[in-house]
């Protein structure tokens, strides 16, 4: 005991030191520093690290270097513009160190006597959080075993019981919760795929006979069931049938929200599953629908779609150009409502409504363009044809003199980010993916910080054929997560490029903050909550 109080004396005398030296001696202190700096200096490091892990492709690890060399500039050109207060002498307080010296160990001394517990044998930290995690999980099972053993028939209490399990990685167990939980309620495909999922995780990634009976029951109830689907696919694959496999999970990726959190793992199934058949994998990948919460509009006060616009998105097909342009038309309509007096803003909205073919709301937007003083609300600009009446090389015309307008003014002003947006969004309306990037990578320069910008940057960075984004799109994402804390799509990807690179703290923090925002229930919760599963305690 006397070698434990003599340790402890010590330590706490050679801590005192260390901490109040700086009252003891005279100093100079300085005001100013920027964060900001540190932040990109750290991602930076990040960047080595990652190469030294093999995680990044010199080609990679010099595209992120120069993004974010670029914002360490900005940063750094920020902070030094700053007024820096000068520096001031700080006088030595012996006095107060003295003090501190005395009262510090004496006060430790006394909590200590009265609350600690020198016998107690010494345990590692992290046993002391498996220990302390294991009992609670162990105690939650306990209290729901206790549930169902009282009220057999509450089905809720079935389904918490079978996915704390699952979380426990108990999924023989969870499997025969899940099938308590199916004889309440046999009609329940959500149920029916919940099992079959269980017996495929226990039979470690085998669909076997049994998990095939309870896909094929979900899927009887409910041929949409994704979860049901995806492992449909996979049976046929493990049976050989690779191509009977594309053909169902291409289908559920064209049926697909663009935001669903199995719409990146189910790509990259389809490009290994498709290449081991000897095809193209481009050639089985479909798009999927548009996002089921689409993003923002980029930047507040952009204008709504013109003639022009309207003329260049007719330039594709008809389901394309219905998914690029209804979003644009229903915020300029959306900014109508709110704003009712801007008669060629209802001129511009009357001509977009002309050319999707909706001509009874044109006919309404040119009233109200009337009303508030437009006299040629459904007329087109002199000198150009009806958008609906163009011929193709017309459109193609238009289309270049967008372009050429919006390049130019975009150029004229390279520090502002709104016109680099919209010549961002007038090139995705042509389909060039690449002049897009370019465009959005310019408005992220312009205003590095902006979330929303930094947001639509990451979208069109996300590769359509289901691999790897760049280091550019974590980078912005992390911009993002830092002004929108709870980002769906921010905490999404970020804990997904966690995982994938064996961060599995990180992973689990991030994935743990989108667990709540998910709707209980949903097969967008369950996803998370299997993916939060496989990552272990």
């Amino acid at each position: 005991m006397m070698a434990f109080w003599i340790a402890a004396a010590l330590l706490t005398a050679g801590i005192l030191l260390a901490l109040l030296r700086p009252l003891m001696v005279a100093r100079k202190t300085e005001a100013g520093g920027s964060p900001e700096v540190d932040i990109y200096k750290d991602q930076l490091a990040e960047i080595e690290r990652d190469v030294a892990r093999g995680l990044l492709t010199d080609d990679q690890a010099a595209a992120a270097r120069t993004e974010v060399g670029r914002r360490l500039l900005a940063a750094d050109a920020r902070a030094k513009s700053a007024p820096v207060a000068p520096m001031t002498p700080a006088k030595p307080s012996r006095k107060l160190a003295t003090a501190l010296m005395a009262a510090v160990p004496l006060l430790a001394m006394g909590i200590y006597l009265r609350l600690g517990q020198p016998d107690l044998p010494g345990q590692p930290a992290d046993g002391r959080t498996d220990q302390t995690a294991g009992v609670q999980a162990q105690a939650v099972l306990k209290t729901l075993q206790a549930r169902v053993t009282e009220n057999p028939k509450d089905l809720e209490a079935w389904k918490a019981l079978a996915t704390a399990q699952g979380m426990t990685g108990q999924n023989d167990k969870a499997a025969a919760s899940w099938a308590k939980a199916v004889e309440l309620a046999p009609d329940d495909a959500n149920l029916q795929a919940s099992r079959a999922e269980a017996l495929v995780l226990s039979a470690d990634g085998v669909v076997g006979p049994e998990a095939k009976q309870a896909l094929g029951r979900a899927l009887a109830l409910n041929p949409k069931e994704p979860r049901a689907r995806y492992y449909d696919g996979l049976a046929t694959r493990q049976a050989g049938d690779l191509k009977g496999a594309i053909t169902r999970w291409s289908a559920l990726l064209a049926e697909s929200p663009a935001d669903a959190p199995w719409v990146p793992f189910l790509r990259g199934q389809l490009g290994e599953t498709a290449t081991e058949a000897g095809m193209d994998p481009a050639a089985v990948t479909p798009q999927p629908l548009p996002p089921a919460n689409p993003t923002p509009a980029p930047v507040a006060g952009t204008p709504g779609p013109t003639a022009d616009d309207m003329a260049a998105a007719s330039t594709m097909s008809s389901g394309d150009r219905n998914a690029m342009i209804q979003g644009m038309v229903q915020r300029l309509a959306d900014r109508l409502k709110a704003q009712p007096d801007d008669a060629e803003g209802w001129s511009r909205l009357a001509r977009a409504y002309r050319v999707l073919g909706q001509n009874d709301k044109a006919a309404e937007a040119e009233a109200n363009a009337k009303r508030y003083g437009g006299g040629t609300a459904g007329a087109v600009s002199p000198g150009m044809p009806d958008p609906a009446t163009m011929t193709p090389e017309q459109r193609s015309a238009t289309v270049k003199s967008l372009l050429a307008q919006f390049q130019a003014a975009a150029e004229k002003e390279p520090d502002k980010p709104e016109g680099w947006a919209r010549l961002a969004q007038a090139y995705e309306a042509t389909g060039d993916v690449a002049k897009t990037r370019e465009a959005w990578a310019k408005a992220v320069a312009a205003a590095p910080d902006d979330g929303e910008i930094n947001l639509a940057y990451a979208r069109v960075l996300l590769p359509a054929d289901g691999g790897h984004p760049p280091p550019a799109f974590f980078t912005a994402l992390r911009v993002v997560l830092k002004s929108s804390p709870n980002n769906p799509q921010a905490l999404w990807y970020l804990g997904l490029d966690a995982a994938e690179g064996g961060r599995k703290a990180e992973a689990k923090d991030l994935w743990g903050r989108l667990l709540p925002l998910l709707p209980e229930g949903s097969d967008d919760r369950k996803e998370l909550e299997g993916r939060l599963k496989a990552l272990g305690s």
